[in-house]
């Protein structure tokens, strides 16, 4: 709930006093709560659980611990954190000591509620966006009084969810800007980070992935190569943790914020969220939406300034995005210099400090935080007029919180920051900032955050600064070189397939596009354009896209910081060639440069994956979607007026409602509060903590069907494995139909079907027989017909870490069909391995190429081998070398850095195809 706070019409003084404001910045902060540190670091010394011997505490292999990648080696931080078990409270553990845990503890575990039922009645009222005369309307039914619950009305209901256990409570302030005067109210809502870091830290659904030491990765104990994959894994954390009292730990804050908007083409409104998580909740965890790992803390205010130029809108904007970002965030700075008690996910006490770690956010606001002006990079100290360069040594030097606070320095020396209040009396030091490259912004709310600084918080985002990049730029250039129609109808042309979108009406046109839209199309595009631009420019545009696909890894090598310097290497030395095509064009014409804010952005990869960990997990993709669940959701269940505190009370009712139901859930089934780790080690990443507990837990007629743990290809009992155990194909039971295998030449098109069969029980491989067929086209068959499915499944795990599981995906073999549109029927192409199940690419006896033109099995006979037709197709024989083994294998052809591939037809122009064992498959 909001506590209404009432301010005067100098009500900023409340917040900072006047000297305050005048600052250009503040003085590195002295230690108020010195004897509280004192208190702290004695209190853990004298009973700090003891460590295990050093060996052990600094090393162990992946196995040993929750594993993170595949075959890795894990080097502990020395000064491991320390933890007093059961002196804490996990969060689900402090519920059952809140005022009405008596009641909950005599029967009623559903209290305020009468009953399981009348609870679970609530639950589905509140998220099917009913109005609160809808709930009247409902409560009213003559059903409702014949079964009957002791809910009167819709305001009863709301009443009762908002005397639910405690969140982090809701406030909010309404205050003046001295000096000058704004449209409407400068209000804020937010409440206390410190609190919602504690809960995020103390829920128990984080217990499996949640970390407390950094530690070192490297291939094998004597490799001195390092592996960056979490972000505790990174150079910052390992540092941080370097500084800390013995037995300190910390929480990394993570914090996001974007402008998003709330009506469209009407009403122009607009909310700005400022939401939290932690750095120690494992990246795949975190990134998934329905894991509620991203908490909002606040909606900052949207305000314009009345009577003063753009340039002092621009500033005053500034200034009061960090003043309100330093009021909100100020307990998070305290808890940084002297630590805090805080219980742990299984209700051990730490100490522990919350530095800044990460900050995502776009390219706007990565400059509203870093305080510097349009021209400048955020992170670098590159100007706009170097963006288009390739820097020595990989990168512009870093923009540091020294060279920023300095620049301010001279700025204010020069130029008063907060003049008497009269017409343009911030323009004099607009002009000044401006020839420093700053914004105006005097007191950055990170300057007494720590040692906070914007070169190193401020992570790249992939889904803008990759993919958006990738849209607005690289295919534009494409555009203008080879046509859109021309890109358009290459796209029409390939062939759809099952959960891959597909470009019917080609790119060119369209205005509205979705990241994963981006994602798709950057797989197929060097593919698409080859042939329709110079090979130059076929090398920049792919040494772009090499660079797009290798910054999302899941793991970080040297080899793969090399590789990236090198692919942008690449396109430094061939971007000229766009422009000598025609490829940078604007309104005016052609453009022969190459400042683009987020060109400039991609040199920081490198450097941001050695501090952080892989930059794939700061993407804003999660903090998009909880736009919709944390703003545009709550606006659309508020009556429009007021909404913001209408916001607030919703997602105080969201929370409330979530965490109760989780401890329900346990305590009716008498389960333990706390989320037990099982000591193997799993064969899979468990990205879906919450349904993976409650599924361990509870009886299944208990699980809704969000609360299930989710299954994969690998746990079906019929699926396929590989021998690598890195593949699974999965095939339903009962086949689509079953066809003569005399029907085959004219309802598939396959007349090689009964010779190839005919080879296949031979017992000849088609390596052992060349490719040759040996069968005649009459030969007997000990089958007269076969099962035939149209699709099979197939899944994969990551080579990068087996524990991580891809989507699975269909691959189809459909027989020619005029009446649905499909007269060469919808037959996809797969990577079938050699003959002993690898998928190495030599001349002799590597892995082929094939389309899928039949899936089947013999019918009606003891043989139940599960096999394919496939149609092959050949590499390109012009591009091959002898590999380090004396072997000839196939390499990409150079520009494209692609396998060329043909059909391999036979001396008769028929089709090179054969049986082969479904197994084999690897799309």
């Amino acid at each position: 709930m909001c506590d209404a706070v009432t301010v005067d019409s100098d009500g900023l003084e409340d917040i900072y006093s006047n000297e305050e404001l005048e600052e250009w910045v503040i003085e590195e902060v002295v230690d108020l709560l010195e004897d509280r540190e004192d208190e702290l670091d004695s209190f853990f010394l004298e009973t700090l659980e003891p460590h295990p011997p050093e060996e052990e505490a600094n090393a162990s292999l992946i196995s040993r611990d929750r594993p993170v990648e595949t075959s890795s080696y894990k080097v502990y931080h020395p000064n491991r954190a320390g933890s007093l078990p059961t002196q804490g409270l996990n969060l689900l553990q402090a519920l059952e000591k809140d005022k009405y845990a008596h009641h909950r503890n005599n029967g009623n575990p559903h209290y305020p509620f009468a009953s399981q039922t009348e609870w679970e009645l609530v639950q589905w009222m509140n998220d099917a966006s009913l109005t609160q005369q809808q709930i009247d309307a409902f409560l009213r039914l003559s059903y409702v009084k014949q079964n009957p619950i002791s809910i009167k009305s819709a305001r009863d209901m709301r009443a009762r969810i908002e005397a639910l256990p405690t969140v982090p409570k809701w406030q909010h302030q309404t205050f003046t800007y001295p000096g000058y005067k704004t449209k409407d109210p400068i209000t804020i809502f937010w409440r206390n980070p410190l609190d919602v870091v504690k809960d995020l830290y103390a829920n128990p659904i984080f217990t499996p992935c949640l970390e407390h030491n950094p530690y070192r990765l490297y291939p094998s104990p004597t490799s001195t190569d390092r592996m960056y994959t979490e972000f505790m894994s990174g150079d910052f954390a390992w540092d941080y943790q370097s500084t800390l009292p013995p037995g300190h730990s910390f929480v990394g804050i993570i914090l996001a914020s974007d402008k998003t908007p709330l009506t469209i083409g009407t009403g122009n409104r607009e909310m700005h969220p400022l939401l939290i998580s932690i750095t120690n909740i494992d990246a795949g965890v975190r990134m998934k939406a329905t894991s509620r790992s991203f908490a909002l803390i606040a909606y900052l205010p949207i305000v314009k300034f009345v009577d003063v130029t753009d340039h002092e809108q621009s500033i005053l904007k500034a200034r009061l995005f960090h003043l309100c970002l330093d009021k909100i965030l100020g307990p998070l700075k305290a808890a940084e210099r002297t630590g805090e008690r805080m219980a742990d996910s299984v209700g051990g006490l730490r100490v522990v400090h919350t530095p800044l770690a990460v900050y995502i956010a776009d390219y706007p606001e990565q400059q509203l935080v870093s305080c510097v002006s349009g021209s400048q990079s955020p992170v670098t100290t590159a100007h706009s007029s170097q963006f288009g360069d390739q820097p020595p040594g990989g990168m512009h030097p870093p923009r540091t919180r020294n060279v920023t606070l300095f620049a301010i320095s001279q700025a204010v020396a020069k130029s008063d920051p907060y003049p008497s209040n009269s017409a343009r009396a911030l323009e004099p030091f607009w002009r000044v900032c401006q020839s420093y490259g700053l914004n105006g912004v005097t007191k950055p709310f990170w300057v007494d955050w720590g040692s906070a600084c914007p070169s190193i918080f401020l992570a790249h985002d992939p889904l803008h600064g990759l993919h958006k990049f990738f849209w607005d730029h690289v295919v534009k250039w494409a555009i203008n070189i080879m046509t859109g129609p021309e890109l358009d109808a290459r796209l029409k042309i390939l062939q759809p397939r099952v959960g891959v979108r597909h470009w019917a009406n080609g790119v060119s046109k369209l205005t509205q596009v979705t990241g994963r839209e981006y994602r798709e199309l950057e797989k197929v595009f060097i593919a698409v354009i080859n042939g329709a631009v110079d090979s130059r420019v076929m090398c920049a545009l792919r040494a772009l896209l090499d660079f797009i696909f290798q910054s999302q890894s899941l793991v970080f090598y040297d080899e793969t910081c090399e590789a990236l310097s090198a692919a942008l290497s690449e396109f430094h030395d061939n971007k000229q060639a766009i422009v000598d095509a025609g490829g940078r064009r604007g309104k005016k014409g052609i453009i022969n440069h190459f400042r683009i804010p987020k060109l400039e952005m991609l040199h920081i990869i490198i450097r941001s994956a050695c501090l952080l960990g892989a930059p794939y997990q700061w993407t804003s993709d999660i903090t998009e979607r909880c736009h919709i669940t944390h703003v545009k959701t709550p606006y659309r269940r508020s009556n429009r007026r007021n909404f913001h505190e209408q916001c607030a009370r919703f997602m105080d009712r969201v929370e409330k409602l979530n965490l109760f139901g989780l401890f329900v859930a346990l305590k009716r089934n008498n389960t333990s509060l706390l989320n037990e780790m099982e000591t193997e080690t799993t064969a899979v990443a468990d990205h879906y903590p919450e349904q993976t507990w409650l599924s361990r837990v509870l009886p299944h007629d208990q699980l809704v069907s969000n609360r299930r743990c989710r299954k994969t290809l690998f746990d079906k009992k019929k699926g396929l494995i590989s021998v690598d155990e890195m593949t699974v194909i999965s095939l339903n039971i009962r086949a689509h139909q079953q066809v003569l295998i005399d029907a085959m030449p004219s309802d598939y098109g396959l007349a090689d079907l009964r010779p190839a069969l005919g080879d296949y029980l031979g017992g000849l491989s088609y390596s052992q027989r060349k490719g040759q067929r040996k069968s005649g086209p009459m030969c007997p068959l000990p089958f007269s017909s076969i099962d035939v499915w149209n699709n099979f499944r197939i899944q994969h795990r990551s080579l990068q870490d087996s524990r991580l599981i891809s989507p699975h995906f269909t691959v189809q073999a459909l027989p020619p069909d005029f009446e649905s549109g499909l007269p060469f029927g919808r037959c996809n192409t797969v990577l079938i391995a050699d003959d002993v199940g690898n998928r190495t690419f030599r001349v002799v006896g590597g892995c082929r190429v094939a389309q899928i033109r039949l899936i089947f099995r013999p019918a009606n006979t003891t043989l139940n081998d599960q096999l394919v037709y496939a149609e092959f197709f050949k590499f390109a024989s012009e591009h091959t070398e002898i590999d380090e083994n004396g072997d000839e294998v196939y390499i990409p052809a150079p520009d494209i850095d692609m396998f060329l591939v043909h059909r391999h037809l036979r001396g008769n122009k028929s089709r090179m195809g054969d049986v082969l064992q479904l197994a084999q498959m690897n799309p």
